[in-house]
């Protein structure tokens, strides 16, 4: 799937009460041709490392372009 310059997916991470590692995003069906078809999401694991690589290389498999951690 090609990507553009305007495709960010925003993300955040935090650590749960029980040492778990949770990021939260919210993604667009189609990222080149956003709509109201926003899809709240999350990712758990053990280590923020591997959580964070999951969810940019899910991001980059949807159409984004990079993801701006916050």
């Amino acid at each position: 799937m090609a990507t553009t310059q305007n495709s960010v997916l925003h993300a955040h991470m935090s650590k749960t009460e029980d040492g778990m590692f949770k990021a939260e995003y919210i993604a667009e069906a189609n990222p080149d041709y956003p709509d109201a078809r926003e899809i709240p999401d999350s990712h758990l694991g053990t280590n923020a490392k591997e959580v964070k690589v999951w969810v940019e290389q899910m991001a980059k498999g949807m159409g984004y372009a990079q993801v701006i951690w916050d």
